[in-house]
């Protein structure tokens, strides 16, 4: 029998050895914290589930309540008015008793090993408001801290500032490393209000931290606030020695966090849907510019002709934006006049040789004026020149650009 003959055989004789079961891994249901009466004690009630220990502050607050310049009973009209409108925007959502606002203690900004230590739910009902705050009670109880935020339910749009990058990415982290025994976390519709108030408020607010927005824009100035860099120090502190005091003063950081997000929401509807007004023209120019970035051409022309209605000074971005809507509905006099009035003085260079542009092109191909586009591509060239702060790669290829814009003008004269 040959070699190879005698290796099958012997192939043959091998019993294939059985594939190893995967083990079950059954979950030990940690033993509730030593510490837990004191907690207890200053009014956080102890919740025991499948998985453990948490604990949650719940607080009810009727319409009338006022946080800074807003009631939060003002969040029931603000729904109605998105229920009205075309849903297009991103806040739009018509039901006040869907949103939920959310925000999150963390004891770290990144990384799997950063525990969310404090969640805070914010939601109207019948009698008001309900606020619910869950505490961790120490790592091993995570899994019970997470089950009992009812976050996997879903059916809810979560309201947060600055959620979408952080507090709702940090929650699908501490999901994934329980996924074991917690339900299946669904993504929900998110209204981020940090990027709808970046929007609103660009160039015209230094700095967009929730409490800079509360005392810029909301009319809430808060006295002595746990800075939230010592969240995490404060917390690891309660659980090591068990004292509960100075965590009270990151619940109500927390509190104040979330009833901030009820009464932002309620200005930004109020300024999106025109229900009040800023007192520069600014922020309502962002606005008519983002509902243009949302497609909605008709309101966008409707805020940016308001502002240039209302308003006398800086009004030049708003004729900027107002320009390319006008050209888009192919009101071409009227939007190289949008485009002029824009030329006051306020755009930034590179606005100012777009809008030079508009104009030049808008005479040459729409107008028929070809001694008008000259002039212009004339003024940006000019203009060019003076933009000494500008790269030299990109001055060139819009010097490039004029060149030829002006010599096909001229050469379009000649033929004449």
């Amino acid at each position: 029998m040959s070699y190879e003959n005698k290796l099958m055989q012997m192939k043959k004789m091998l019993k294939k050895a059985p594939a190893e079961k995967p083990r079950e891994t059954a979950f030990k249901k940690p033993a509730p914290p030593f510490y837990a009466p004191a907690w207890e004690a200053v009014g956080l009630e102890r919740i025991d589930n499948q998985f453990g220990t948490v604990f949650r502050r719940r607080v009810r607050y009727s319409p009338e309540t006022a946080h800074g310049s807003h009631r939060l009973g003002e969040l029931k009209d603000a729904a109605a008015v998105w229920a009205d409108s075309d849903g297009v925007h991103p806040f739009a959502e018509g039901d006040e008793r869907k949103l939920l606002f959310f925000d999150t203690e963390t004891t770290g900004l990144k990384g799997t090993g950063s525990l969310i230590f404090m969640a805070g739910l914010l939601a109207a009902d019948d009698a008001g408001f309900t606020l619910d705050q869950y505490v961790l009670a120490g790592p091993a109880h995570e899994a019970a801290f997470l089950y009992e935020t009812g976050l996997w339910k879903g059916g809810r749009t979560v309201v947060t500032y600055n959620g979408k990058s952080f507090d709702w990415p940090q929650l699908k982290t501490r999901w994934t490393m329980n996924r074991e025994h917690l339900p299946e976390l669904e993504d929900p519709f998110q209204i981020d209000l940090l990027q709808g108030t970046r929007r609103v408020w660009k160039g015209g607010l230094e700095s967009f931290s929730l409490k800079s927005i509360e005392e810029e824009v909301l009319g809430f100035h808060r006295e002595d606030d746990v800075p939230g860099f010592l969240a995490p120090i404060i917390y690891t502190d309660a659980v090591k020695s068990g004292s509960p005091e100075l965590l009270l003063g990151i619940i109500r950081h927390n509190e104040w966090d979330l009833l901030s997000l009820v009464t932002l929401f309620v200005h930004l509807t109020g300024l999106l849907m025109k229900e009040n007004e800023e007192p520069t023209p600014l922020p309502h120019t962002n606005i008519g510019k983002w509902f243009g970035d949302l497609k909605a051409y008709g309101k966008s022309r409707e805020v940016l002709e308001e502002v240039t209605d209302l308003f006398f000074d800086e009004t030049d971005e708003a004729y900027y934006h107002l320009g390319f809507l006008l050209k888009k509905e192919g009101r071409f006099g009227d939007a190289e006049n949008a485009f002029e009035q824009a030329l006051g003085g306020g755009l930034d260079d590179i606005k100012s040789l777009k809008a030079l542009e508009e104009i030049a092109k808008l005479n040459e191909h729409r107008l028929g004026n070809l001694v008008k586009a000259e002039i212009n591509c004339l003024r940006a060239v000019g203009l060019l020149k003076g933009m000494d702060s500008m790269k030299p790669a990109r001055k060139a290829r819009w010097q490039a650009a004029f060149d030829k814009r002006l010599a096909r003008v001229r050469a379009k004269r000649e033929r004449k």
